[in-house]
């Protein structure tokens, strides 16, 4: 009788110990899922801060543009940098939670990209002219992906 108590207090104890370790294991999972969120949500919200200042920069750039011709070559690096950041972003894996916002913020890089592109090779070819810098749908394009930004506060808590 007493074998008998002691092996089936064994297996509660045995029974318990994996209990509690598949709960630990849980939470630490749970913390693991919540900290890669966080974490993406401040990359990312980072990321769309950095495309909105250079948006901003970019516009600043144009209205100076149409009477200097010299702006051009700060433009082209900040589109350099646009183009930099937008790449660097793709990279991101984001948590399950944010997967359809990353998906839309990586089309609106790969749109992004192009349109940085197209209008290098604009300023390069022919220069700066108003009428170009507004035909390029970057502004709207980066205020797009600014107007995600609230969303991507909702994933972080």
């Amino acid at each position: 009788m007493r074998k008998k108590n002691s092996n089936r207090n064994r297996n509660i104890a045995v029974m318990t110990s994996v209990l509690v370790t598949t709960l630990l294991l849980s939470a630490c999972g749970a913390v693991e899922s919540v900290n890669s969120s966080i974490t993406y949500v401040n990359d990312a919200t980072e990321y769309i801060q950095q495309i909105s200042t250079a948006g901003t920069e970019l516009q600043g750039l144009a209205e100076q543009a149409v009477t200097n011709p010299q702006i051009a070559t700060q433009m082209k690096e900040t589109l350099q940098q646009i183009q930099t950041e937008a790449s660097e972003f793709t990279q991101l894996t984001p948590p399950a939670l944010g997967e359809a916002i990353h998906t839309q913020l990586v089309q609106y890089n790969e749109q992004l990209m192009g349109m940085v592109e197209s209008f290098k090779t604009e300023l390069e070819q022919r220069g700066f002219t108003q009428e170009a810098w507004e035909q390029t749908g970057i502004p709207d394009l980066i205020t797009n992906i600014n107007n995600l930004r609230e969303q991507l506060s909702g994933l972080g808590g």
